[in-house]
């Protein structure tokens, strides 16, 4: 009897483990959504770490490339540091309101084709 018991709990657990578990929704969402921008910049706070995504079309952070460009961050009205790549983290920001602008720039600080201002709170 006891056999029949533990073949039929091995049978449950193997059925059970065997089906796909869905993605959530959301994520599909926001791709969807990211999809119909035309350009954009994203962030995201993660404690004391500030999150960044630019999307911006047409555009390459690749320094060999003819249409190449850098992004520029402001933190409270003065030049923090340039980045090359699309997405970063600014890590370490000290605790209070911080006042942050990021701007995509042609590599020799010409035209802006996208920025965007906004306040992160660090606690």
């Amino acid at each position: 009897m006891w056999r029949l018991i533990l073949l039929s709990m091995i049978f449950i657990l193997m059925t059970g483990c065997g089906q796909k578990i869905p993605e959530p929704e959301s994520f599909k969402a926001k791709a969807a959504e990211l999809e119909k921008k035309e350009a954009g910049i994203q962030h995201f706070v993660d404690g004391n770490h500030v999150k960044v995504e630019c999307f911006v079309p047409m555009v390459s952070f690749n320094k060999a490339e003819k249409n190449s460009a850098k992004i520029n961050v402001y933190i409270d009205g003065e030049f923090y540091n340039e980045y090359d790549t699309a997405a970063f983290i600014i890590k370490n920001l000290r605790a209070g309101s911080h006042k942050m602008k990021v701007e995509v720039v042609g590599l020799n600080d010409q035209t802006s084709h996208v920025s965007k201002s906004f306040e992160v709170n660090i606690f």
